[in-house]
């Protein structure tokens, strides 16, 4: 639970339909943690509700693929606005490979479960301040190797 005004200034916005359990879910979790939670159900009403919120905290929480929707444009607004975003990659929804790399590469947390909220938010809330996503530079070659093999596997080429 978030003590003292923490929690006042601090909005999470679950994205996903009316009808989405994992949005539902999400947005229940947050509750919990005593933040202002908005529902949008899709990316484009993430997208202004962002905007609304600019000088709070933001976490945009919502299936990585309705997340990555519009060639992942969504992600550098987020980022632009300095919100945070999770991503949850299920096998019911799943997201194309590409998708994946680009969405941690941007700085989005990426769970597979909802039953991974309450750490995403626990980090989130535990941090002073907010933190803004920050694209991931890597430097690693292994992880460049490893990237540029599924890539090659899965016949898809690279994002950059």
């Amino acid at each position: 639970m978030v003590e003292g005004d923490l929690g006042r200034h601090r909005v999470v916005i679950a994205v996903g339909a009316a009808h989405d359990a994992a949005a539902a879910e999400i947005a229940r979790v947050a509750a919990e943690y005593e933040v202002d939670v908005r529902r949008c159900d899709d990316v484009y009403a993430a997208t202004a509700e962002v905007a609304l919120s600019r000088d709070r905290c933001v976490l945009v929480i919502g299936r990585l693929g309705e997340l990555a929707k519009e060639g992942r444009r969504f992600f550098a607004i987020a980022a632009d606005r300095g919100a945070r975003c999770c991503g949850l990659l299920d096998a019911a929804t799943g997201a194309e490979p590409d998708v994946v790399a680009a969405a941690v590469r941007a700085g989005v947390v990426v769970i597979g479960a909802t039953a991974e909220v309450k750490d995403v938010l626990d980090a989130w809330l535990a941090v002073g301040g907010c933190p803004p996503s920050k694209p991931v530079v890597c430097l690693d070659e292994e992880y460049r190797a490893t990237e540029a093999e599924l890539n090659a596997l899965l016949g898809q080429g690279t994002d950059e």
